[in-house]
């Protein structure tokens, strides 16, 4: 007599309800890259600064590649969208005193509580500056013809 296979379990009861629901759970990947693509913009700084970085950018393209490969090229066509705007989204470099020493660069700290009129239009109290000159020159023509404004030749 043949050795009887023992059958169920929690295996076959998750590939069950798998091969019931799996349309729902396609509609909900697919909403939720949808949703992704759309609030981008809404992810925190961190995390698109991480994203980045070359192992950010390495774990982007393997997702969006196994995606393709895997799941389906539509879904695998979102994960690049998402990719490409999470990227172009990212910080190239940190805004503000960016050496981030205040001992080796020019901060100067602000002792004038009365701001200019663009800080009290843009609601900002600044602490420390990092310039407080501007230089400037006049404007260079750099063509080698004669123009004259005077409308004659």
């Amino acid at each position: 007599m043949p050795t009887p296979v023992m059958t169920g379990g929690a295996k076959a009861q998750i590939k069950d309800i798998i091969k019931k629901h799996w349309s729902p759970i396609e509609i909900y990947v697919l909403v939720g890259l949808v949703l992704a693509i759309v609030y981008v913009k809404h992810i925190p700084l961190t995390i698109r600064r991480h994203a980045e970085t070359f192992l950010g950018r390495l774990v982007l393209f393997v997702a969006t590649i196994a995606v393709a490969k895997f799941y389906s090229w539509s879904n695998g066509l979102l994960v690049a969208i998402f990719t490409l705007l999470l990227l172009s989204l990212s910080p190239r470099r940190n805004e503000g005193f960016q050496d981030g020493n205040p001992l080796t660069n020019s901060m100067k700290m602000v002792s004038n509580k009365k701001n200019w009129f663009v800080e009290n239009l843009l609601k900002e109290h600044p602490l420390a500056i990092e310039e407080d000159k501007v230089k400037t020159s006049a404007i260079q023509d750099g063509s080698t013809t004669r123009s004259s404004n005077s409308g004659g030749p």
